[in-house]
């Protein structure tokens, strides 16, 4: 060889040996809460290596949630939305760090539940809308986990109305959130849509929705009525809702469906200024319509009450009154006649009486003259609701019309019962 070429061979033979360090692997994987919504995911490394971060759920594909580069820090923090929140307790998960030259590293497991929809027993009393559901019963899969944390969960009732001044634009309203299972929303002015929004580290949740429905009672009675005698009062129940508050149309239209099976109370009170009391229960038919039949106790007021009702489809209805209507009474007569209602010129018939209610008020017999206008004969006392006029004279041939006047009286409820008259009766006198 030339001595170039020993030179070169020579050299090349002196150059030492370079040791290429390995990698430093991914380590301690680590969770935590790095601000509300957002999760903090952590690592060691010594050098600086780009890295992906993949969100692993049990029985499923891995998902890549985020890279880091090279420079940056051995971290990554991502909305707590990418770690897909689910309803499912049983849903567990790990975060993966890959690192290009190593086998990467895992977190340890947790969960990532929050309660979805939820069955809730709703009621209204005096308007107020209430609700409560059971406390969840779903079982922690990764107790005390990193991102397991002690913050209650917080409910807040979002309605949706008519904004004021509007024909149907809706506005929202949030009202003060709570964090117990229970809670109410106070009446309103009309009808609404109701959310009951779930707020947890992992994000909102609606667990129920209600509407609510204004309603008007139509109401008709007789103005009058024979005493103890069946009385039949009739009306109809109309019901509007919120058009579709989920599209922002807040106007207001008739619900045409859902008329059947609300419960209506009867309430009776015993004059203008008397308390309300109740007195019967009726449901309305497919229609709307329904029915009350009592019997006449007297002269008193009444008013229709449609129910204010949890009638089940998520949706509340309110209390509404019907208008005042008084149904007054007359007598009833239980017998009026002559114990002979034939007899011979000469003879003294004797006119009876039974009426109700049985006091002790007057009666008065009457005759129709020959001018056709009826004419008083004699008062009589009423003794338990039964009076008689004895023999009296009467000597007028042919077939004449009689009747009794009945005094108004109060019935055995304290009642007012107004003056009367019998039906009217005959005695031919031959």
């Amino acid at each position: 060889m030339s001595l170039a070429a020993l030179a070169v061979v020579g050299g090349l033979a002196a150059m030492p040996t370079v040791a290429q360090a390995a990698p430093a692997a991914v380590s301690e994987v680590k969770l935590a809460w790095a601000e509300p919504g957002k999760v903090r995911i952590s690592w060691t490394e010594a050098a600086g290596i780009a890295n992906d971060v993949y969100l692993e759920v049990s029985g499923q594909q891995a998902q890549r949630i985020g890279t880091t580069t090279a420079t940056g820090a051995n971290e990554l923090v991502v909305p707590a939305a990418a770690l897909r929140p689910t309803h499912d307790a049983a849903s567990t998960a790990r975060i993966f760090v890959a690192d290009p030259s190593t086998a990467g590293a895992r977190s340890a497991s947790f969960d990532r539940y929050s309660r979805g929809g939820t069955a809730v027993a709703w009621g209204i009393v005096r308007g107020a809308a209430q609700w409560t559901f059971a406390a969840d019963t779903a079982a922690d899969t990764t107790p005390n986990d990193p991102l397991d944390t002690d913050t209650p969960a917080r409910i807040t009732p979002e309605l949706t109305r008519l904004k004021a001044g509007t024909a149907a634009q809706c506005e929202t309203v949030s009202l003060p959130a709570t964090t117990n299972e229970y809670g109410q929303v106070p009446a309103q002015a009309g009808a609404y849509a109701l959310d009951l929004i779930r707020t947890t580290e992992w994000g909102q949740t609606k667990l129920s929705s209600v509407r609510t429905r204004t309603a008007t009672v139509a109401f008709s009675t007789p103005a009058s009525g024979i005493y103890g005698a069946k009385v039949t009062m009739t009306g109809s129940v109309a019901l509007r809702k919120l058009s579709n508050p989920a599209a922002g149309d807040c106007g207001s239209v008739a619900d045409t469906v859902n008329l059947g099976g609300h419960q209506m109370s009867l309430h009776g009170r015993n004059s203008a200024t008397a308390a309300w009391y109740g007195i019967g229960v009726s449901k309305t038919d497919a229609q709307g319509k329904y029915t009350f039949v009592i019997s006449n106790p007297g002269a008193r007021e009444y008013r229709a009450i449609l129910n204010e009702s949890n009638v089940g489809a998520g949706t509340l209805n309110y209390q509404s009154i019907s208008a005042t209507k008084a149904i007054r009474a007359t007598p009833q007569v239980l017998a009026a006649g002559f114990s002979d209602s034939d007899i011979t010129l000469g003879q003294q018939p004797n006119a009876t009486v039974t009426v109700a209610p049985y006091g002790s008020h007057q009666v008065a017999l009457q005759f129709k003259n020959s001018s056709g206008q009826w004419q008083g004969l004699m008062y009589r006392t009423l003794v338990n609701g039964s009076a008689q006029s004895g023999p009296f004279a009467f000597n007028r041939v042919g077939t004449h019309q009689f009747r009794w006047w009945v005094a108004a009286s109060t019935s055995s409820q304290g009642l007012p019962v107004d003056a009367g008259y019998t039906y009217p009766f005959s005695l031919t006198v031959r």
